[in-house]
């Protein structure tokens, strides 16, 4: 679980409410049936109209990334790089698929394992896995996009629902009493529409994004090694090589993804 997205939409909302609060505001004035109806539900129908269907599956398992992601063990994963290296160099490569058979390897790196086990040219592996990669990263940015979209479309149909709301308070002109309430009414559309979009579809992206980023390079980095593996380049010169993905990564002793 990500307690720091889940901290971080909390203090997002306590922040809007609590201003809210401070200047004499009451939440039960956000609290409208009729604005979450025409913002949220218009929106999501409008983001499907934006969506490819096959997309959508990848939407919902980007917000399951989003409060339960994968982590990634930089750090870990060179470590047994390194180590299947050494026993690559002392053994021959078919010594490494005891580990790319157990069930129990990162499946990326078993899947690139599986290539040089099998003969392919450091090349062959190259190209292979680069469009595999590839691949994974369109769905996952697929899955991006949705909520990406959302949280553009979110604000535009708020202002939809602003207007909607002014029309109903332009036929009680009659009544002043209802005009000010009628305003404030319409107005809460177009929070819905901001507050949505910008303190949950589009931090959501942005993180999705990081992500992508993060899977890429980890996957990056097994490739890299994987090729040193099959090249039979000395531990110590791809350690070299393994350490430059490492970044501000190198001291995860995080999860496998």
């Amino acid at each position: 679980m990500d307690l720091f997205t889940i901290i971080g939409l909390v203090v997002a909302f306590v922040g809007v409410i609590g201003g809210m609060i401070l200047e004499g505001g009451h939440p039960d004035q956000l609290l409208q049936v009729t604005a979450f109806m025409i913002v949220i539900v218009g929106s999501l129908g409008a983001t499907m109209v934006a969506t490819l269907p096959s997309d959508l599956p990848f939407a919902i398992q980007a917000l399951k990334r989003v409060f339960m992601p994968a982590k990634y063990d930089f750090h870990g994963l060179m470590e047994k790089l390194l180590e299947l290296a050494n026993l690559a160099r002392r053994e021959g490569l078919l010594a490494l698929e005891t580990y790319a058979s157990s069930g129990q390897g990162h499946p990326f790196l078993v899947k690139c394992l599986t290539l040089a086990i099998d003969g392919s040219s450091a090349e062959a592996i190259r190209e292979t896995v680069e469009v595999d990669m590839h691949i994974a990263e369109e769905d996952d940015k697929a899955g991006m996009k949705f909520w990406e979209t959302w949280g553009a479309l979110a604000p535009t149909v708020g202002v939809l629902g602003a207007v909607l709301g002014l029309m109903h308070v332009m036929s009680v002109l009659d009544q002043p009493k209802l005009i000010g309430p009628g305003i404030a009414v319409a107005f809460v559309a177009t929070v819905y529409g901001v507050g949505y979009a910008n303190v949950v579809c589009l931090p959501m992206s942005f993180k999705l994004k990081r992500h992508i980023e993060h899977d890429q390079l980890l996957k990056s980095m097994i490739l890299e090694g994987v090729v040193g593996i099959q090249s039979g380049i000395a531990p110590g010169a791809l350690r070299s090589k393994l350490k430059v993905y490492l970044g501000s990564h190198g001291g995860g002793g995080d999860k496998k993804h």
